[in-house]
């Protein structure tokens, strides 16, 4: 009798152990969108800057069936000289790129948010809600598509409260840390992507992702990056990976525990 309940508690333990995949979800925003724009179907258009004619606000769909994810965005800007833009350019990513393989069959890359006036600027996508027991990955980019005069326009893309977390950025992105990455998005159609896997948010369940422009070479960014001229977004991904093998306050997460809390 006692082997019998062994075996279950065993199987329990797996099913919350090992991610399932009824359990995971993946979701997408494009940061730019227009009428005459492709976009597939629950993928959502939050966004921020001068033009913007959506909400800097909102709850994250699963894009498959539509469902809410409970995931809540928010768009905060730090403003120097003027506020960021919301801006139509025209752009595309090489097929068979990070960009592409991402973002390819969901989002159409034209259009960014641009740079503030001045040194200092920051675009921080605040991401809240999230499973404080979960794992994440997350992925964002943008093209300008500007030509050869835009090369030096950088964005760096730093990742923010939380716990711990995986960098899979690019290969041919440059890495400034494992929290930090930063390139060229003045001319981005490479298709390169700011990405991190296995994303633990911590007990408060939130994580920050902050763009701004280059940092320069003596703060490990890329030489020669403009000195505020970079592109704080345009697409992003945010993808539930399933349940920790640990539990954020560093217990297994068994049945057990779920019912004891």
């Amino acid at each position: 009798m006692k082997s019998i309940f062994y075996i279950v508690a065993f199987v329990l333990l797996l099913a919350l152990v090992i991610p399932s995949a009824q359990a995971e979800w993946v979701a997408y925003n494009d940061c730019v969108y227009q009428d005459t724009q492709f976009i597939a179907k629950n993928v959502t258009t939050l966004a921020i800057g001068r033009n913007n004619p959506y909400p800097e606000s909102g709850n994250l769909l699963d894009q498959s069936n539509g469902k809410d994810t409970g995931v809540t965005i928010t768009f905060s800007e730090f403003k120097t000289e003027g506020s960021l833009n919301w801006a139509t350019d025209a752009s595309t990513f090489d097929n068979g790129s990070d960009a592409d393989n991402i973002f390819g069959e969901y989002v159409d890359p034209t259009g960014n948010i641009s740079y503030g006036d001045a040194p200092g600027w920051y675009l921080d996508l605040i991401i809240e809600n999230l499973d404080p027991d979960g794992l994440y990955t997350f992925a964002g980019t943008v093209n300008r598509n500007g030509g050869a005069d835009y090369e030096d326009r950088v964005t760096n893309w730093t990742i923010m409260d939380a716990d711990s977390f995986i960098y899979s950025s690019s290969k041919s992105a440059h890495k400034v840390s494992n929290d930090c990455v930063e390139f060229s998005t003045g001319v981005n159609t490479k298709g390169n992507v700011a990405q991190w896997k296995d994303i633990d948010p911590g007990k408060d369940g939130k994580i920050i992702i902050r763009t701004t422009h280059g940092q320069g070479v003596e703060n490990g960014g890329i030489a020669g990056a403009n000195a505020n001229k970079g592109y704080a977004g345009g697409m992003f991904m945010l993808a539930y990976q399933g349940p920790q093998a640990i539990s954020s306050n560093g217990k297994l997460a068994t049945v057990w525990g779920k019912i004891r809390r």
